[in-house]
Formats: structure tokens, sequence, C-alpha cells
């Protein structure tokens, strides 16, 4: 099967790509132009996914996974308009080219926008890319996904992400700052694990629905570093800062919704996986130099 994979170069969609391939997949890896430069990156078309050119390269795929966007929630509150515009409108001009070539779109959401209201600008423009999935005649699924992190993760080339950020501080032999309501939980789930997810839709062709997609597991945050500081045999201090230095929609819990269908994984236990997640991070090059690493 061929497909087209958006956000190439970032961490869900480089994971994916790399993923699709190891199953016998042929891949078209697009990547946005002056796009962040990551190391281990493969070589992809640089074209925007909002360029009306790009759905050429739709023809001959079956599917389109669609990773690029605005991925976090500081850089949707930071540009909302721009979320808007990467979040929904190229989600549209994706559609179009499905709906043209005869593909299917996986759209990677979040958990958190299926909150009603949606709770930040974040949330709001994958609910609305959502929305537009929903609403065009093209074929596409939604994928709620809870806290993915795991390899391709990495802070010090400035992903985001609760573990990511904890690792980081712990190789380095800095404080683990846990900002806000330490007792608040996320479902953090291992990127490995969650990346079938994304060919299950195409190969089973299971369009026109929403799912998600995580490990079924609350994690407060504080657990989440305590797992980090023994993964890393760091003796960096948790710190916790219970005041007011994080915005109020991420000082709230985000789990599965329990409505959403959930996808079938096979995901490994936290500790485990975090550990594997430092073995690979301690092996990247930005790692190299770092102290503890």
């Amino acid at each position: 099967m061929r497909g087209l994979v958006t956000g190439a170069r970032g961490f869900l969609g480089s994971r994916t790509a790399a993923f699709l391939e190891e199953r016998g997949h042929e891949v078209v890896r697009v990547t946005r132009p002056g796009g962040a430069t990551r190391a281990l990156a493969p070589d992809a078309v640089e074209l925007d996914a909002g360029d009306p050119s790009v759905r050429d390269l739709v023809a001959g795929c079956a599917a389109v996974y669609h990773f690029a966007g605005v991925p976090d929630p500081s850089r949707a509150r930071a540009d909302p308009a721009r979320a808007a515009r990467e979040n929904v409108g190229t989600t549209l001009n994706l559609l179009e080219a499905c709906a043209e070539h005869g593909a299917g779109l996986v759209y990677p959401s979040t958990v958190r926008a299926g909150a009603e209201p949606p709770p930040d600008p974040y949330a709001l423009s994958k609910r609305l890319g959502e929305e537009a999935c929903r609403l065009h005649p093209a074929p596409a699924t939604v994928i709620r996904l809870t806290s993915v992190f795991g390899p391709g993760q990495v802070a010090w080339e400035g992903a985001t992400g609760a573990i990511a950020a904890f690792a980081a501080a712990a190789l380095e032999g800095e404080p683990i700052a846990v900002f806000g309501d330490p007792s608040r939980a996320r479902d953090f789930a291992y990127v490995d694990d969650v990346v079938p997810a994304f060919e299950l839709v195409a190969a089973e062709g299971l369009w026109d629905r929403t799912f998600t997609a995580g490990s079924g597991r609350a994690t407060t945050l504080r657990d989440a570093a305590e797992a980090v500081r023994a993964a890393t045999r760091s003796q960096s201090p948790i710190e916790t800062a219970n005041e007011t230095r994080i915005p109020a929609a991420e000082n709230a819990t985000y789990v599965a919704d329990g409505v959403s269908p959930e996808l079938r994984l096979d995901v490994r236990p936290l500790e485990e996986a975090v550990s594997a997640y430092v073995d690979w991070l301690r092996r990247h090059p930005a790692a190299q130099g770092r102290a503890g690493a």
C-alpha cells in the first residue's frame, strides 16, 4: 500500500513513516519548507500541506496520514490563527486531495478536543479539524491521542511533552520541574505502541469514525516524574510549584473520554516504556555530552 505522510520529520510523522516502511508499504514523506532541523531525519519532499500542489502527491496513495500542523498547546496559544490554519486549513486541502484521488485521510487529534467546551486554542483547532473530516465527503477517520512519548521526541530539539522535559532535565542533572498540580493525570502511551493504530485504520478500511488511542491508564505528573528519575538513575530532585506558572487548561487531567471507541493496542507498562525511551535518548546525538548521559 502506498501512503503519504505529512509532518514526516516531526515526532509522530517520522515514527509512523518508518513503521509503515518496515511493514512493506511505500511511503511519500512530506515536510514543511524551512521546518526544524532534527538529527536522524530522513529525506522528504519539502512542501506545505496547505499548498494546493501537494494534492498531486496523493495520486496513487491509498491513505494520507496527516501529522503536519501545530502540535502543542503553547504554540497554539501564542498564535491561534496559525493553529487554525495549520490544523484545519491543511486538513481541508488534503481532504480535497483524497476525494480527487480516492484516498482516505487519517487525522491524529487529541483527547482534549473531546472536552466540552474545548479548553484552549489547541483543542479547539483540533476539534475544528475533526469537524472538517466528518463533514467532508472524502473518507476520513479521527484518532484522538492521549499523551504519546518516546523515540523521536527530543526536548533539546524543541519537542514538547512532560516525559520528554522530565528526561532532558534528569539527563542533565537538573531538577525535574512539575509545574501546577502534580496530581493531575495524563494517559501516557509509548509511541511505538500507538503508531500501528494508523496503519490499522487504512488496512482495515475503518473510515468515517472517531477512535481513541492510548494506554487506558491514568498517571499523575508526579508519578511520571518518579518513573523518569528511576529510569535515568538520576539524583535530580523533583520540584513542584502548585501556583500559577501554567495556563488553567494545562492544569487539568486529560485521559480517554470513555465515549470514543478505543483501538486495539498492545501498550507496554509505563515503567518499561520510560526505560526504553531513556535508552534511546542516551544514544541520540543531541544527548551526547549532556551531564549524566
